[in-house]
């Protein structure tokens, strides 16, 4: 699931969901929503999200 893959990596570096969400520039409660499976993300967001874990989107897609 994308959101179980973008939390384990942003858990794994030690980032609040607040900080993370700041530096992919979203807000926090869509942060949320995806981390906990309740939201689908446009491409766009998802392509921020990555690109702020400095990982390939086919890594939290896949």
């Amino acid at each position: 699931m994308l959101g179980d893959r973008i939390r384990d990596v942003r858990l794994h570096r030690n980032l609040t969901q607040e900080v993370f969400a700041e530096m992919a520039g979203i807000d926090r409660r869509t942060l949320q929503r995806i981390e906990r499976g309740t939201s689908d993300p446009p491409y766009s967001t998802v392509v921020l999200i990555a690109d702020a874990l400095d990982v390939p989107v086919e890594d939290l897609v896949r």
